[in-house]
This record gives C-alpha cells, structure tokens and sequence, in this order.
C-alpha cells in the first residue's frame, strides 16, 4: 500500500485563501456594475419624472396622460424620451414649442 500525503490546508479542511479572494473581486465586480446601472437609471429617470409633472400641471391631465404625451411625441418625432424630457425641464419654454397636446 502506498500512503498518500495531505497537505495542511487540504488536511484541515480549510478554503484556499486565493478562492476567498477571486471570490471577493468578482462580488466587487458585480455590485460596481450593480451601482453604475442603478446610478444610470436614476440620471435618466429624473428628467422623465420632472417632465410628466410639468406637463401633468400644464395641461391639467394625470401623470399617466403625461407620460404617454411624452412617449407619443418621442415616438412621432423618432426622439429618445430621455433628451425630450431633459430639454422640457432645462428649457420649459423650448418644451412649450416641442411638445403640445
């Protein structure tokens, strides 16, 4: 019979340090990722909000209404909803040209 050699680490039943850290970075990786996407959503998503109250107020309608003038319009005009929206808060009365019921 031949006797086979454990190595400490092995024996003991401990991780190898080096998982635990490849395990850390990726779980660092992942929650940066996480963060940028989340901080993205709350850049664009702003705009769009201050945009569907402003045209909620101006026109008298539900904020639902807001949104879906501001989508028709994008859509009709083949515009991303984020630069209409943007341009509606930055220069309300550029957006009074832009957008009409």
């Amino acid at each position: 019979m031949s006797e086979t050699t454990l190595s400490p680490a092995a024996s003991s039943g401990s991780p190898d340090p080096t998982d635990d850290v490849a395990a850390m970075r990726n779980r660092l990786r992942f929650y940066r990722t996480r963060a940028e996407q989340l901080q993205y959503a709350l850049d664009h998503r702003l705009p769009i909000e201050q945009a569907k109250g402003i045209l909620a107020e101006r026109y008298q309608i539900d904020i639902d209404a807001a949104f879906e003038l501001l989508r028709s319009f994008c859509r009709n005009n083949n515009m991303k909803i984020h630069d209409v929206a943007r341009t509606l808060v930055e220069q309300p009365s550029e957006g009074d040209r832009r957008i009409s019921c």
